[in-house]
């Protein structure tokens, strides 16, 4: 018979397991939205069809279908470029760390501001089915507006929430980096310590007979 210990343990596992297939398939819808969003985004860029098929290892067919989804036509412009800045700071070249200087934290205050848009659309939310929401970004002339219902902001909540992790994961590679120098610079000192002593400077004849003197107990002469 099993023990309350025994079925502690067993409901805990399955519980972590449960926990652990949830995560993944909200990574997997996760990662499948992301191949949209940058597949939207490499063809706004101007990158062929074909091009972008090779890169993301489907078909063109399949990229064709995946541009006429409702998703990929309802992306907010200001939203992918936000993910666009995250992966690709400008001017920082590419595979090097993040710089946690004020570039950095304008993106966290440009993702605050959406965040405080969708704050003010559940509100309006509450008090209607949807609301109008401009795909593109305010700078632009051109308006594309679409209706946003509740289950459409917290996709974007969502987005906003990766990007966040994403920069948060940045901004602790980079401190490890920092942190994984300095103890390159002490092992370096840890082996100069280690090190036998340097052969000590050959005297001059001044220095031998001065040095001389001292060991005999005889008065320092000054030299002429």
């Amino acid at each position: 018979m099993e023990t309350p210990e025994a079925m502690q343990q067993r409901v805990r596992r399955e519980q972590q397991m449960i926990t652990r297939l949830r995560l993944a398939m909200t990574q997997l819808a996760d990662a499948e939205q992301e191949r949209i969003w940058a597949i939207v985004a490499a063809k706004e860029a101007g990158l062929s069809i074909r091009r972008i098929a090779r890169a993301t290892g489907v078909s063109p067919t399949r990229i064709h279908q995946l541009l006429q989804a409702d998703d990929a036509r309802e992306i907010p412009v200001w939203l992918s470029r936000l993910r666009d800045q995250l992966l690709a700071p400008a001017g920082q070249p590419e595979g090097a760390l993040p710089d946690p200087s004020p570039p950095g934290r304008t993106r966290l205050a440009d993702e605050a501001e959406v965040l405080r848009w969708c704050i003010t659309w559940l509100e309006q939310l509450e008090h209607a089915d949807h609301v109008a929401v401009n795909l593109r970004p305010t700078s632009e002339d051109e308006t594309a507006f679409v209706p946003f219902d509740r289950p459409r902001v917290l996709r974007v909540l969502a987005r906003i929430a990766a990007d966040l992790d994403e920069l948060a994961r940045r901004s602790l590679e980079s401190a490890g980096a920092l942190a994984d120098g300095q103890e390159e610079r002490r092992a370096r000192h840890r082996q100069r310590l280690a090190e036998p002593e340097p052969p000590p400077r050959r005297l001059s004849r001044w220095e031998e007979r001065v040095a001389s003197r001292q060991a005999l107990g005889l008065p320092r002469y000054e030299r002429s």
